[in-house]
């Protein structure tokens, strides 16, 4: 019978190589497990408005898109001192929630044999704040959009990186936008502006 040689505990450097190698591949295509624990909760502090970050629904093929948009909402959220992040909805005030309903990829610009060479994502999202007491919706947005052009690259691979990069981008941008409108919201007189800041240039009407 033929023996089957498997990589034993007694060498440890091409274990290591191999787990070196897995991290820098994973960390390269910008993954990341939505399910595993991670510091997005950081506890309720006192005098802080505490907000639960739910995993957003993800309608599209873009896989671990929801997870980007709810890291990117939890860094901007903890840069204000009004926000706290809770680490259960059962401890939040409000629970953030949303929506990514579709990514496209239409051709921006064309070169020789229309062959496209730039990219444009276009993303559309549904987004809501809800008071977990009172069933008040604070901030609710369906069907906002916002793109990020990107280039196709020489191949598949890069085409596939700057498109992620692009994804990574967006989910930034519409984190930022949500921040800002929550800050305003949260730090001025009963009154304000529930509806998302937007950037001409970037979101489409």
């Amino acid at each position: 019978m033929r023996k089957t040689k498997l990589v034993s505990s007694q060498n440890p450097s091409t274990l290591f190589a191999l787990l070196l190698a897995l991290t820098m591949a994973l960390s390269a295509c910008g993954y990341s497990n939505p399910y595993v624990p991670s510091d997005d909760s950081e506890g309720v502090k006192q005098g802080t408005v505490s907000i639960y970050v739910d995993m957003w629904g993800n309608n599209t093929s873009e896989l671990g898109f929801q997870s980007e948009v709810k890291q990117s909402l939890v860094r901007w959220l903890k840069k204000s001192p009004h926000f706290s992040m809770a680490p259960t909805p059962e401890q939040a005030d409000y629970i953030l929630s949303g929506v990514i309903e579709s990514v496209h990829l239409p051709g921006l610009s064309y070169g020789k044999w229309d062959r496209a060479v730039e990219l444009r994502a276009e993303t559309t999202f549904s987004v809501e704040l809800k008071n977990k007491k009172t069933g008040e919706f604070i901030l609710k947005k369906e069907d906002a959009a916002w793109h990020e052009s990107f280039s196709v690259g020489r191949n598949a691979a890069a085409m596939e990186m700057n498109k992620r990069k692009a994804l990574r981008e967006i989910a930034d941008n519409i984190a930022e936008n949500i921040y800002v409108n929550l800050f305003n919201k949260f730090s001025s007189k009963k009154g304000g502006k529930a509806d998302i800041p937007v950037e001409k240039s970037n979101v489409d009407d």
